[in-house]
């Protein structure tokens, strides 16, 4: 079933919807290809998929004037976000389909759980093309027995017979072949996609894009996935993109050239479905679900034979054994995932060992040792690149700077995360704002206004389905007590419930912006 919805500048988008599970967004490549090609049932399995008709093509409206390579379709796709009303997506991208899938996790990186960036590259530059128009020429050679593999070669470079949709697809379906590792000898399977491509115009100023230098700025987990034979995106794309990602994974498909979901689909399948690991183990612990957590991390820990999965694997069961008050446990899990993230030479793996560290020496009550490596996690994040993170730690720093006794610069550093996430509008961070303002206040000694706080915290936490991290519930602990203490069960109780109705203006004193960022 297709389904419609217009953009704020008036453009009508279709889509198409299927399967269960968290969203997962498909980007087809081109750009101006339909999307049908990209339709894989395997994985609405475990997503719901989105399948988008990019402006320009289908049943969607022509591109807006003055469209742009890959930031207008990446700001098309942010209102398709909007418009689906998730949170956070997944976001699958062919080819094209990549480079905006790129451009949007650059733009949004909140709203991505989680990118698979599928024969795509991060750069489109002279180099790029003349590579690809190399290997074209080469591809007969491969197929030195099959007659048409010279004339499908000779199509990709062939100008246009006419300006018109209808040139564009019969030049693309002649040269189809070329984007496979074997079409010839499978071609009972796939010449069914090549008689019903289709494709239309589209225009730019320029196609030349490069995402290199921006990179490292994304965050969220990523599968860098190609074929070994993809002559246009192939394998040393596909390590640019896995270099320049920290934390990726790379996956290279032996027996398939640009299309291995249809050349390798359960292999395909398989790696995409890892991608879910993350989310789900942290979505898990966020719940309070011990089991799940320790399942989905001992299933995990089984089957992994990569750092990344390994790293955060250990890394839950470390806030497990945190969340437990077990903290030799939790400090001998952190550091073996840290050093299988020194071992692999990834820095970004450094970080949640790292935050789980900082942690137990501030439980522990080692303030001097938690202040150090909350700074080194700082300057770690600050240099990958990680504002968010870099947020997280300094909120974790100013709880340590409040047990040193430095009332004033607690405060200072609670101030300066409180205006970031509200300039941001990370709404998910709310209830860890009122942790602060409830620890704040029991310091000053305003216990009514502490068990307002916490009234508000347990609210915010809930409204999110989830419970509060291991440190952040020490301190809410702390405050409880003391606000309890001071002002007698039955006063702290009304305060409580007070707060407990509190929207977030009238809790900390400020509103989210117009337009989330």
């Amino acid at each position: 079933m297709t389904e419609f919805f217009s953009t704020a500048g008036g453009t009508r988008l279709a889509y198409h919807l299927a399967g269960d599970g968290p969203v997962m967004i498909a980007h087809p490549g081109g750009p101006g290809v339909e999307y049908s090609y990209l339709r894989f049932p395997q994985l609405e399995k475990t997503f719901t998929m989105v399948y988008v008709e990019p402006a320009g093509t289908g049943a969607s409206d022509p591109l807006p004037e003055h469209a742009t390579y890959a930031g207008t379709y990446a700001g098309l796709l942010h209102e398709l976000v909007e418009h689906l009303a998730v949170p956070r997506v997944y976001l699958f991208g062919h080819s094209h389909g990549g480079v905006v899938a790129q451009q949007y996790a650059l733009d949004h990186p909140d709203r991505v759980a989680g990118l698979v960036l599928y024969s795509s590259t991060p750069v489109t530059d002279d180099d790029f093309w003349a590579a690809g128009s190399r290997q074209a020429a080469a591809y007969p050679q491969r197929h030195p027995d099959v007659p048409e593999a010279a004339g499908a070669a000779a199509a990709l470079e062939a100008p246009l017979l006419a300006e018109t949709d209808a040139a564009k697809t019969a030049r693309m379906r002649a040269g189809l072949p070329v984007y496979f590792a074997d079409f010839w000898g499978r071609r009972a399977e796939f010449q069914p996609l090549r008689d019903a491509m289709r494709t239309w115009l589209v225009d730019f100023g320029t196609t030349a894009i490069d995402h290199r230098p921006r990179l490292p700025e994304i965050t969220a987990p990523t599968l860098v996935i190609t074929g070994r034979h993809d002559f246009i995106c192939g394998p040393e794309w596909a390590a640019a993109l896995h270099t320049g990602i920290a934390g990726s994974r790379l996956v290279i498909l032996e027996n398939s050239g640009h299309f291995g979901h249809l050349e390798e689909p359960g292999t395909f399948a398989a790696e995409v479905r890892r991608l879910t690991f993350p989310e789900e183990v942290r979505g898990a612990f966020r719940r309070g679900d011990t089991a799940e957590v320790t399942r989905l991390a001992e299933e995990q820990l089984a089957r992994s034979g990569e750092p990344a999965g390994e790293v955060e694997a250990r890394y839950a069961l470390s806030r497990l054994a945190l969340r437990a008050g077990d903290l030799p446990r939790a400090e001998k899990l952190a550091g073996a995932a840290l050093e299988v993230a020194l071992r692999a030479g990834d820095r970004a793996l450094e970080e949640r060992p790292r935050h789980v560290l900082a942690a137990v020496a501030r439980l522990a009550g080692d303030y001097e040792l938690a202040r150090e490596r909350y700074l080194a996690s700082i300057e770690l994040n600050t240099e990958l690149g990680r504002p968010g993170v870099v947020d997280s730690e300094t909120y974790n720093l100013a709880f340590t700077e409040l047990h040193r006794g430095d009332v004033d610069l607690a405060r200072e550093l609670f101030a300066e995360v409180h205006e970031r996430v509200f300039r941001h509008g990370h709404r998910t961070f709310v209830p860890y704002l009122g942790v602060a303002a409830a620890a704040l206040a029991s310091a000053d000694g305003d216990h009514s206004r502490a068990a307002r706080m916490i009234g508000f915290t347990d609210s915010a936490f809930a409204v999110l389905g989830q419970v509060p991290d291991p440190d952040d519930a020490v301190e809410l602990g702390r405050a409880r007590t003391a606000a309890v203490e001071a002002l007698g069960e039955e006063q702290f109780t009304f305060d409580y419930a007070d707060g407990a109705v509190l929207d977030v203006p009238a809790a900390l004193g400020r509103d989210w912006p117009a337009t989330r960022t």
